[in-house]
């Protein structure tokens, strides 16, 4: 083997190693979850319920009109 094809294949590896690094720095920032899926979904799909349902309506006062 030659010199040259020994030098591209390290860099090749090095490069590799410098993404599987930066990948895995990217993983080990975000926030860790500890709750299961099962939460995470339903606690979602609530959101999403109330978000779609709007807000609130108002109450009208009730009239009584006298006879």
């Amino acid at each position: 083997m030659n010199y040259h094809v020994a030098e591209q294949i390290a860099r090749d590896r090095l490069r590799e190693a410098r993404q599987m690094a930066a990948q895995a720095n990217l993983i080990k920032d975000l926030p860790r979850n500890n709750e299961p899926l099962r939460v995470t979904v339903g606690l979602g799909l609530i959101r999403m319920g109330r978000w779609l349902a709007g807000p609130p309506a108002k109450r009208q006062a009730a009239r009584r009109v006298a006879a």
